[in-house]
């Protein structure tokens, strides 16, 4: 099975198609996501990459991590 995520997709796109993702978000410092109503509006306009900007994580290395996680 091919896992798709990319950094031009929503963290909310990420979380929606792989819900078990939350725990690898929280853990790099995405602490919002925990609360819905902040999951629901943040995550909904927040791009991969502009998190991973915000946070100063490296955007491939993340993506690959997430990949990994959702296997």
């Amino acid at each position: 099975m091919e896992i798709e995520i990319s950094k031009d997709m929503t963290v909310l796109e990420v979380l929606e198609k792989y819900p078990k993702l939350l725990d690898v978000f929280v853990k790099k410092g995405f602490t919002p996501l925990k609360d819905p109503v902040m999951r629901k509006t943040m995550a909904g306009s927040t791009t991969i990459e502009q998190a991973c900007v915000r946070f100063g994580l490296d955007v491939q290395k993340f993506v690959e991590e997430l990949k990994e996680a959702a296997k």
